[in-house]
């Protein structure tokens, strides 16, 4: 299979928003469709460590690269993500309630440029910026991934 074979499917498996994967992060949204954004809350357990305490680097760029789909999908658009960017201001401490956000900066048609940003306590603790690329356009986008959204 080469990568214009994909056909990209959701099976409700993915490791961020997925609810069938069973060591997953299992996020739930809050959409605005109005303003294009999205904010998840969540508390990473300790098995998601980079050092003691800490969560890894690479579970940060995941919540906020999917905070930023998530952004998009809220206006409509299913995404994949072309390019991230990452800054990491400070430690990301595990076992505590993060808020993670994420908005559409600007739907430039063929790319929409997103940002995001996690916090603990309303202080940033990392941050991104994104192109994310239109693979679909749904004008019910919230019914399709109503499981997913904060009730």
């Amino acid at each position: 299979m080469t990568a214009t074979d994909l056909t990209l499917l959701d099976d409700d498996n993915c490791f961020a928003c997925g609810s069938d994967n069973p060591i997953g992060l299992k996020l739930k949204f809050r959409l605005d469709r109005k303003n294009g954004t999205a904010v998840s809350e969540t508390v990473i357990a300790d098995h998601f460590n980079g050092w003691k305490g800490a969560v890894h680097g690479g579970i940060i760029t995941t919540l906020l690269d999917e905070i930023m789909v998530y952004a998009c999908t809220s206006s409509g658009w299913f995404t994949v993500t072309g390019t991230i960017k990452v800054k990491f201001h400070k430690p990301v401490p595990t076992g505590k309630l993060l808020t993670i956000t994420g908005r559409i900066e600007e739907n430039r048609g063929r790319s929409i440029l997103t940002s995001g940003a996690l916090k603990l306590n309303g202080k940033v603790l990392a941050s991104a910026k994104a192109v994310l690329i239109p693979i679909k356009y749904a004008e019910n986008s919230l019914d399709i991934i109503s499981e997913r959204l904060v009730n």
